[in-house]
């Protein structure tokens, strides 16, 4: 223990505090920390200081409940920002931003009762915990104005207008915009001076095929014209606008069957089209292969000698539209070189019967309504006639029930107008 403290006053003994200031790292270190000292003390005590700016400070400006609840809504120049010189304590000047600081109009909460525009003076006022400076400017600008008036929606269709040249041997339909109305919305004053919206825009080149651009949107007054507004704002800017442009064709009509007797001839001078050409414009992808125009299929089952004359609609491909704006086709059949006979059938066939049931026709003839030529008709007989009925389907069904049956005939050159069912039983 006396070791200890004999070698502690020895040490210091040795220490000299005149020494450290000959070591270049102590005097080194100990300047800086006086120097952080000293303008610590100084900044502290300096009350005055250099003006600061403060900038990019949001205005707030509140309007009275009465106003609010007349539907009144500031529309243009709440956006502005202000700015203000402040000067202080430097520790806390060097702290604050816009957000320490409140820019209003305060008479606007007595003066805005209506709608108009409005000059307002601008104040500002401390707004956080920070508050040891004071203002030393006026806040720039120092007046601002507003545009106040109530909120008002309209909806509108949009009309296009689009300026093109197009080749002459194509046809060119109607714009299609992708979107066709529009929802504005904005002060009322603005809002009710719009009386047409427009999808506007220029296409440089000759068209030979289908084109889509970007087209804006124009608001137009009752006088025609355009009508710009900062404050007013709709739900789309701009639409694309497509001009078809399609490939013109003149094509024959022609006429197809179904249920056709196999060996029968249908010439041409027994089938009147009206009318019997179309003028057809589609996409060239349709239109190259596209030779003749179709119409909906004929059924045999519905031709004799008193109905003869069918309204057919036109099939067109995907794309296409008939330039005559017809879509329907009268066909008249020729029946002068042909005869009918109705004959009593008796033979009747079951195929596809359930297994492990038994089945029954109890229905002993159907009388059949034939047509054909006078030639051949003349010699059919009833037992030239059969019919089959199918059970494909009813392999869990009893009872009794009436299937459609399929009459067959030795030739192949008369048909059975009508149809035909048969009661079965199933047990």
């Amino acid at each position: 223990m006396k070791f200890g403290i004999e070698r502690l006053q020895n040490i210091i003994k040795r220490f000299s505090i005149g020494k450290l200031f000959y070591n270049n790292k102590f005097v080194l270190v100990f300047s800086l920390v006086t120097s952080f000292i000293i303008w610590i003390a100084i900044s502290s005590n300096d009350s005055k200081g250099h003006p600061v700016t403060i900038s990019d400070i949001p205005i707030a400006i509140d309007l009275s409940e009465s106003a609010t609840q007349d539907g009144l809504k500031i529309f243009s120049g709440q956006d502005t920002t202000a700015s203000v010189q402040v000067r202080g304590n430097r520790l806390i000047v060097g702290q604050l931003n816009k957000n320490d600081i409140k820019i209003t109009a305060q008479q606007a909460a007595t003066t805005i009762m209506s709608p108009g525009n409005y000059t307002l003076e601008l104040t500002a006022k401390k707004n956080s915990m920070l508050n040891d400076y004071e203002f030393v400017s006026t806040v720039q600008p120092a007046f601002i104005t507003v545009t106040v008036d109530r909120y008002r929606e309209a909806e509108f269709n949009i009309e296009p207008n689009i300026n093109f040249t197009a080749n002459s041997e194509y046809f060119v339909g109607s714009t299609v915009l992708s979107t066709t109305n529009v929802r504005i919305s904005g002060p009322e004053s603005e809002v009710s001076k719009i009386k047409k919206v427009v999808a506007e825009g220029t296409i440089a080149e000759e068209l030979q095929d289908s084109k889509t651009i970007k087209a804006n949107l124009v608001f137009y007054d009752a006088y025609g014209e355009p009508i710009s507004g900062e404050a007013i704002s709709s739900t789309v800017s701009e639409v694309d606008a497509t001009i078809p442009v399609l490939v013109r064709k003149n094509l024959p009509v022609e006429v197809d069957f179904t249920n056709k007797p196999e060996d029968l001839k249908i010439s041409n001078n027994m089938i009147t089209i009206k009318p019997n050409t179309l003028e057809i414009a589609g996409p060239k992808s349709a239109m190259e292969e596209l030779e003749s125009v179709h119409l909906s299929p004929i059924d045999f089952n519905s031709i004799n000698l008193e109905n003869n004359s069918f309204e057919l609609a036109v099939n067109l491909p995907k794309g296409c539209r008939s330039l005559n704006n017809l879509y329907t086709v009268n066909v008249e059949l020729n029946m002068n070189s042909f005869k009918e006979k109705n004959l009593w059938v008796t033979q009747f066939s079951l195929v596809n019967a359930p297994e492990g049931k038994e089945t029954n026709i109890y229905t002993d003839g159907i009388m059949v309504r034939c047509v054909g030529p006078a030639s051949r008709i003349t010699n059919l007989k009833a037992n030239n006639i059969s019919g089959i009925i199918d059970m494909e389907g009813k392999e869990s069904t009893t009872g009794y029930l009436e299937i459609p049956v399929k009459l067959n005939i030795d030739s192949k050159e008369i048909w059975v107008y009508g149809s035909y069912s048969v009661n079965v039983g199933i047990t």
